[in-house]
């Protein structure tokens, strides 16, 4: 499994930094497009490139556009769920296209026995690649809990166990304590920061879990055995939204647990001064600029050590994205909001139902496109807001209507020929599928870019910093574990 292996050090860092952010400039024609806005696949006069090497599947006087439009459904449902097959698709237009799969690999290999031969010191113990059966307290704890996010929680819990262990293990006692540590275990209460917690679910789990002697949710390893003194947790939870507040305060105090939550914003000065150096900071899916400020606080404050899983790279307050670290402040790729959503296209979650549902949406989106465009004479796409879902399981007609009001538009809808419209759509929608097809091999590049960004801003902070999967990707596609803490 992907998520029994980590990579550490800034040396790594920077080296596969400076490959990946080579790769991605090279080859920003093929990603950094918005699908949405072409009435026709791009890349009418991206040729494939004369080599030796170039494989059977297109020939060296055929574009890509071209390429892409003769692809049936079935061969591009099955270059959309494997991303090797579409590397090598995509050779004759980008040669490195392999090379960079190769290097998402070593950063993060899907196999263990894959990882390159990198000297890794003061790693952390590689932690259990399953979770322990839930005992009937865990069961009834989480009752109300979503399977995907319950199950995501307690991988996170587990990978925050073990690292308090380590770091635990790392504090060196002082002479003066030393002797009382012989004679008695010592009482330590350890500040725990929940970073924009909602109701608080993951820093209860963790409380929960301690209270229950720390057993249900990990291993110890051999190499980590827990000290003799007695840690407790205490949680405070940082949200916005003040009834989740009130909600999670209500379980917290169910179940007895010393968890208190603090409404509050996260980009305030205050929301900072929550963290001290004995402080351990979590975020869980904590969304673009959210988990970027908590970086800022536990880095001003020299926090003890903070675990991330970013989410959402594109909710940031600025118009462009500017990196955190000195090494990606250098480099020359400069990415927009709608290029923060290209690592964001892969879901796992929603069921059938759902899928379908974007699929209409999607449908009739592009079906309003053509009609404004032939109604106004202007190609040029204009963006819908968020739109009531309840119109999706209605009729394409009232649809219409909506988006025509929202726009403002001048268009008596009874006189159009709407399956018309509806085909043009439809056209549409496979033309923007195989240019997503393109951006899909940079996908998990452009976030490895984005989280690499991020590690390297943590090691410049002082910060021993570790990557990893922290869970199954079928439970969530934003998988990857910022882990990072002072020596």
């Amino acid at each position: 499994m992907g998520f029994s292996w980590q990579i550490t050090g800034i040396f790594v860092f920077n080296a596969y930094f400076q490959q990946l952010d080579s790769l991605l400039f090279q080859s920003r024609h093929l990603w950094q497009i918005q699908p949405f806005h072409h009435s026709s696949i791009c890349w009418q006069s991206l040729y494939a490139q004369k080599s030796d090497k170039i494989i059977s599947v297109a020939s060296q006087n055929q574009t890509l556009a071209q390429a892409l439009n003769q692809l049936s459904d079935k061969q591009l449902l099955e270059l959309q769920q494997d991303v090797h097959k579409l590397a090598n698709w995509l050779t004759p237009w980008f040669p490195e296209a392999p090379l960079l799969i190769t290097l998402n690999q070593q950063l993060l290999p899907s196999n263990p026995s894959t990882k390159p031969n990198l000297k890794q010191e003061n790693k952390l113990s590689t932690p259990s690649q399953t979770l322990p059966i839930e005992s009937a307290e865990l069961k009834r704890f989480a009752q109300g809990i979503p399977g995907r996010k319950w199950q995501q929680m307690r991988y996170f819990s587990q990978q925050f166990n073990q690292m308090m262990m380590h770091v635990d293990n790392l504090s060196t006692v002082s002479a003066q304590d030393f002797t009382k540590t012989q004679d008695q275990p010592v009482d330590k209460t350890t500040q725990v920061l929940e970073w924009c917690a909602g109701k608080g679910h993951l820093g209860r789990l963790i409380a929960f879990e301690q209270q229950l002697g720390g057993q249900e949710s990990w291993d110890k390893p051999s190499q980590d055995k827990p000290s003799e003194n007695k840690q407790s947790y205490q949680i405070t939870s940082l949200e916005w939204q003040q009834s989740l507040c009130e909600k999670g305060q209500q379980q917290a105090e169910k179940h007895q647990l010393p968890q208190s939550f603090i409404h509050g914003d996260a980009f305030s000065e205050a929301a900072g001064q929550l963290l001290t150096e004995d402080t351990h900071a979590i975020a869980l899916h904590a969304c673009g600029d959210l988990h970027c400020q908590l970086i800022h606080h536990v880095s001003q404050q020299k926090a003890k050590s903070v675990l991330i899983v970013p989410c959402c790279y594109h909710l940031i307050r600025s118009e462009s994205y500017y990196p955190l670290s000195k090494q990606a402040q250098q480099s020359d790729i400069q990415l927009s909001k709608q290029d923060l959503k290209i690592p964001l296209q892969e879901t796992v979650t929603g069921g059938q139902r759902i899928g379908n549902l974007r699929d209409i949406e999607l449908h009739w989106r592009m079906a309003f496109d053509e009609l404004q465009r032939e109604q106004q004479q202007c190609n040029q796409y204009q963006p819908l807001p968020t739109l009531p879902k309840n119109l999706l399981t209605g009729e394409f007609k009232y649809f219409i209507h909506w988006a025509i009001e929202n726009r403002q538009l001048n268009i008596t809808v009874d006189k159009l020929n709407l399956d018309h419209y509806l085909e043009k759509g439809q056209q549409r929608v496979q033309q923007i599928r195989r240019m997503e097809l393109v951006q899909h091999l940079f996908r998990r590049p452009l976030e490895l870019w984005l989280i690499l960004d991020r590690a390297m801003a943590l090691e410049e902070a002082g910060f021993h910093v570790e990557l990893t999967e922290f869970c199954q990707k079928n439970l969530t596609p934003r998988n990857i574990l910022i882990k990072a803490y002072r020596s």
